[in-house]
């Protein structure tokens, strides 16, 4: 029998690659009897790190925890475009990168602050009911739709021909893969995301996760309740 957890308050998990964000919270679900649980910002399968996860009253706070800034670390690779913008999806085009590495940084500022960004069809982004995603694995016809985001800031962290290390800070809605193919693109290039890291939201920061690893050893209640922090216990959390 399922022991049920009481506690309220978040854990920062960190979510590794081919994992889905839905599955680490049917890990939880099936090791322990929750009220509500949920988390702030799902993470694509193939994208890694921070997965705050909202136990019990906690669930409460998700709207307001959405609205915190969000940090990424993408790798842009150059020289091919993939169907998910992503290397899950199959290759659609290449073209050998012909930009000058000098480019990149100046291109970069035209990205900053509010800008309207093309939703990616391999998404959550409904129509009609329907999930973008469901919609394009059946190869229906979708009609772009832009969305406003907001990104406060982008650094480069490494370079070379090939590739593009940029660290992200942004508002909730904005999708990385889409900005590393519009990237690429103002560059001349064709581009998709390589790998996706989510290092922070808000305060919580991914050096101070648990690892989805230890999640599945759990065997007990108090493994659990150690790991969380308490709504208001004014502990901080990264």
């Amino acid at each position: 029998m399922k022991q049920n957890f009481i506690s309220s308050g978040w854990l920062p998990i960190n979510k590794p690659e081919g994992v889905e964000s839905f599955g680490v919270i049917r890990e939880l679900k099936f090791r322990f009897k929750f009220s509500k649980i949920g988390f702030v910002g799902t993470l694509d399968p193939l994208a890694s790190g921070l997965l705050l996860v909202a136990v019990n009253k906690a669930t409460k706070l998700i709207p307001t925890m959405h609205l915190k800034i969000k940090t990424y670390k993408v790798r842009i690779f150059f020289g091919a475009q993939t169907k998910t913008q992503d290397i899950e999806g199959r290759y659609v085009d290449y073209k050998y990168p012909s930009h000058d590495i000098k480019e990149r940084a100046l291109k970069l500022k035209f990205f900053i602050g509010n800008y309207q960004q093309k939703i990616p069809i391999f998404s959550a982004h409904k129509v009609k009911g329907k999930n973008f995603y469901e919609l394009a694995r059946k190869e229906e016809f979708l009609e772009e739709r832009f969305k406003q985001v907001n990104v406060h800031s982008l650094k480069i962290t490494h370079q070379n021909t090939n590739s593009l290390d940029i660290t992200i800070d942004c508002e909730t809605g904005f999708y990385v893969r889409s900005f590393a193919e519009e990237f690429a693109k103002s560059l001349g290039d064709l581009g998709f995301a390589m790998s996706i890291i989510r290092t922070k939201i808000g305060d919580f920061n991914l050096s101070h996760s648990i690892d989805f690893q230890n999640i599945l050893d759990f065997s007990d209640i108090n493994d659990l309740d150690s790991q969380i922090i308490p709504i208001y216990s004014g502990r901080h959390p990264g």
